[in-house]
């Protein structure tokens, strides 16, 4: 049951609802000039920003279309001026309209233009469609004709669309993991997260920024999370605020953020509904995507497994808070710098000591001729000013004679525009203070399109982020209709991105998807078929809507001189083939590309079956069965609960994330307990690979017979061919100490390797790995797993041991002699041990007065300390005992034999 809300009914909705055929209000307001109020809650939309001195255009072929919002275009358009919208096309203008008139249709703004004579029956028209998106984009438009050509619609993404004039985002929404690590959730407030309730109903969710308006997203102000009724006829009850924005906080380590609706709730009135989302790292989360929990005491519950609140971040780097773009600066701090100004000379590092001349903790000092002083101690902690530009401080210099205060500098960059000269510059030298001023274009943001649209229906994301290729490119298959005209030629894609860069393939460089002609097995004559500039839409086709990508602008078509390469792909979805690959279907003209590629990635959300006969889910989408016995029985957690005898189970495939999700709940003394498992498919192309990695720990790698890897390497990629290492590249050198690091799930024991072979994305970088170390008891040395790669370039592995756990009390018994460890749930027998031994079988060890039992994970031996009272006194006993199951002792690599077969190695009487 969900909470009954009062909203308040303003009788100017009776005047502008109209009844759907579906039975459902719908929401139409026309505007005054470039200003809208809503009436649901008479909230007001200003627009007028919009309006550009220079207008904007959109290309559409080889036709433009030049408009202007809530102003007119600054040229004449066939002889008129004054114009609102122009279509240039066959070397004539058309006028698509002189002014526009502003709606609000279900929560998505249009501004509508009619223009010159089209046809006998039509006239020219053009609508321009606000789509709310924070995300930068290198083009925010996108444009459709129809078929007879008198009718044109342009898509327009923009912030301004997003939120009502009166609504504010939070001022920060960063939160400190530790004393070292703050971590900045506002990348996540970009978009609506839906959510399915697994009932009907849907759940649009931001944090820091209110729900932003868009089509069907009409949300009370303020609300962060809202609950869609679609089946609500009543426009002022289909939007429901189940919290309103509140910031982030971190209880115990967990980051999460409560909201509390102003709504009472119905079943208690003295308490208001609320909604709290808890965030778990997951550095492998393809999409941001929450999960609803469950309901109870009048709060809602959500997951949002995300990477944002796992991120350490490296020295010298910080991210945008506003677009999420990860500053990094590493590249600037490899030499100092210097710079003159008023006949004064400064040295300065960036996050790195300049040296000589400077003292060696200082980041700046000024040189005279027989001193330096220093302007500041040296520190690689990026910042973000108020407005989003990185900067460096160094405070603690040498003493300032004007006023007796330290120095202190400040390093501001800028992002290096057209015609600026780059380089440092000092820009203030007064009070104590250096400030410089580094223009640069290692800090500009590139504009990257946007990989997500809403389908035809506007009730769900499309999202295609989960196909970007950083490591590889696509190589697309070729349809059997045109494989013979091209038998050497191959096609490299990547998706809503420039290719990856890749040893022995000259492409134009930004290229999506480029030609290349085969000539003795390599890559020769390619051709560029378009760049990543139009964000992903949806169109209409002869198979139905498609998700599309265009990539245009590409090399000059062999055909026409006057035309671009350019390419089509339609995305459709098919849950059985996985990611899929794209297929080359038809060449038109020789100029356009069309590939059509069928995946799973774009598949909705599939509910599955559970059998708790069999313990098992079926997917009757892709007819396989998945057998969860022995994954239950292996987690203790999942064993204890019996998760296979539960009371209700709710199976959901998830493509787009590659899992399945089971939503579960069973009845305990204190009330209901939901359970949520999510279960990462292994088969995931995410996680299979033909590359080895080859690892040790604080030292280089032991030589191995056919593994070529760089000499002094402590870890090796290898690429498997044939059974056999090939291609080895090293991920670092044991140059860096074992430290202590804060991560999201607490303190870590960390090893670095640094300074191996170049990464293939950026020359100027090396390869370079992390391990972190867990405690886990139970799998004795364990193996390292590699989770996640960064840029192509770091490579962090996560490595859970028992090695580093302390050492552990274990109880004896005297009944049975023998030990029980509690940590590993295990029991080990001594009486045969003390038989076959004289010295304990004549002191009856077993029997002895008392006893304490350590378990030693990281000697891999269990110590017992004992006593005995003799004539002489009391005579303390302690024996060591090797675990023959430990790896070091044994061939086994059997974890679980661990504690259980045993040999003496040490016994001292005293």
């Amino acid at each position: 049951m969900f909470c009954n809300f009062a909203v308040k009914f303003l009788t100017l909705l009776a005047l502008l609802s109209l009844r759907g055929c579906d039975g459902l209000d719908k929401l139409e307001v026309t505007g005054d000039g470039c200003k809208v109020t809503e009436p649901i809650y008479n909230s007001t939309f200003d627009l007028g920003s919009l309006q550009s001195d220079l207008g904007h255009s959109v290309n559409l072929g080889k036709d433009k279309i030049e408009f202007n919002l809530c102003g007119a275009v600054s040229k004449s358009c066939n002889g008129t001026t004054g114009v609102g919208a122009c279509l240039h096309a066959k070397g004539k203008d058309k006028v698509l309209g002189m002014e526009h008139t502003l709606k609000l249709s279900n929560g998505r703004f249009h501004f509508d233009f009619s223009g010159e004579k089209c046809s006998a029956s039509k006239n020219y028209s053009l609508s321009v469609i606000l789509q709310c998106d924070y995300t930068p984009v290198k083009d925010p438009f996108s444009a459709k004709r129809s078929s007879d050509g008198c009718t044109y619609v342009v898509m327009y993404r923009t912030k301004i669309a997003c939120t009502p004039t009166s609504a504010k985002p939070l001022d920060s929404c960063s939160i400190p993991l530790n004393s070292f690590t703050t971590i900045n959730l506002y990348p996540l407030a970009m978009v609506n997260h839906v959510v399915d309730d697994r009932n009907g109903g849907t759940f649009l969710i931001n944090i820091c920024r209110p729900v932003l308006w868009d089509l069907d997203a009409m949300c009370p102000p303020g609300t962060g999370v809202c609950f869609v009724n679609r089946t609500e006829t009543d426009l002022t009850k289909r939007f429901q605020n189940l919290g309103t924005i509140d910031k982030p906080t971190i209880d115990n380590g967990t980051p999460s953020v409560k909201m509390i609706s102003p709504e009472l709730c119905s079943s208690d009135t003295t308490r208001h509904v609320s909604s709290i989302i808890t965030f778990q790292c997951d550095k492998t989360a393809r999409i941001e995507k929450i999960e609803f929990i469950g309901y109870q005491d009048c709060q809602y519950e959500f997951v949002w497994p995300t990477s944002a609140v796992c991120e350490t971040l490296e020295p010298c780097t910080a991210v945008d808070p506003k677009s999420g773009f990860k500053y990094d600066l590493r590249q600037l701090s490899k030499k100092p710098y210097n710079v003159t100004h008023d006949n004064h000379t400064y040295t300065f590092g960036v996050c790195s000591a300049p040296l000589t001349p400077c003292l060696e903790s200082s980041g700046a000092c000024e040189i005279f001729p027989t001193e330096t002083i220093g302007l500041g101690i040296v520190n690689d902690k990026l910042m973000i000013n108020q407005t989003g530009a990185p900067f460096l401080k160094y405070s603690g210099g040498g003493m300032c004679k004007k006023n007796k205060e330290p120095w202190h500098t400040v390093i501001e960059f800028v992002c290096a525009e057209s015609g600026m000269e780059k380089g440092p510059k000092i820009i203030e030298n007064t009070d104590c203070r250096l400030i410089i001023q580094f223009v640069t274009d290692v800090i500009c943001q590139e504009k990257q399109i946007s990989c997500q649209t809403t389908n035809s229906s506007f009730d769900s994301v499309i999202d295609l982020t989960p196909l970007i290729k950083y490591t590889e490119n696509y190589v697309a298959n070729i349809s059997s209709e045109i494989k013979g005209d091209n038998a050497k030629s191959q096609y490299y894609i990547n998706v809503c991105r420039p290719l990856v860069p890749q040893y022995g393939l000259s492409c134009p460089g930004g290229s999506a998807i480029c030609q290349a002609t085969i000539e003795n097995g390599k890559p020769e004559s390619e051709k560029s078929l378009g760049y990543p500039d139009v964000s992903l839409t949806m169109v209409n086709t002869a198979a139905g809507s498609r998700a599309q990508l265009k990539y245009l602008r590409g090399s000059d078509c062999p055909a026409d001189k006057d035309t671009k390469l350019s390419s089509e792909i339609n995305f459709s979805c098919d849950p059985k083939v996985g990611r899929g690959n794209p297929i080359l279907k038809t060449i038109t003209h020789d100029c356009l590309y069309e590939f059509e590629w069928a995946t799973n990635v774009i598949c909705p959300t599939y509910k599955c079956e559970f059998s708790k006969k069999h313990c098992s889910i079926h997917n009757e989408q892709t007819d396989s069965d998945f057998d969860l016995s022995d994954l239950v029985k292996s987690n203790p957690k999942l064993n204890e609960m019996k998760f296979c005898e539960l009371d209700k189970y709710q199976v959901m495939a998830d493509y787009a994330q590659g899992s399945v999700k089971v939503f579960s709940s069973t009845k305990q003394k204190c009330g209901d307990m939901n359970i949520e498992v999510r279960l990462n498919c292994n088969g995931d192309e995410r996680n299979s690979s033909t590359k080895d990695y080859y690892i040790n720990v604080c030292r280089p790698l032991v030589p191995q017979y056919g593994l070529s890897c760089p000499g002094g390497s402590a870890i090796c990629q290898a690429t498997i061919e044939n059974g056999k290492p090939e291609s080895e590249k090293s991920l670092g050198y044991p140059d860096v100490s074992l430290t202590m690091v804060n991560t999201a799930a607490g303190s870590r024991a960390q090893l670095k390797y640094l300074r191996g072979s170049d990464c293939p994305a950026d020359k100027d970088t090396k390869l370079s790995s992390e391990i972190n170390f867990s405690c886990d008891p139970k799998v004795g040395r364990g193996n390292p797993i590699l989770k996640t790669i960064t840029h192509d370039c770091l490579y962090e592995f996560e490595w859970a041991t028992n090695v580093i756990c302390p050492t552990y009390k274990c109880e004896f018994s005297k009944k049975h002699c023998s030990i029980h460890n509690e940590q590993t749930d295990s029991d080990f027998d001594l009486s045969d041990l003390v038989k076959s031994n004289p010295k304990l079988n004549e002191m009856k060890f077993c029997e002895l007065d008392k006893y304490q039992v350590m378990a030693d994970y990281a000697q891999g031996s269990v110590k017992v300390f004992s006593s005995t009272k003799q004539k002489c006194g009391d005579m303390n006993i302690e024996v060591r005992l090797n675990c023959n199951g430990d790896e070091r002792n044994s061939s086994t690599k059997d974890v679980s034999r661990q504690f259980y077969l045993f040999s003496l190695s040490y016994m001292r009487v005293y």
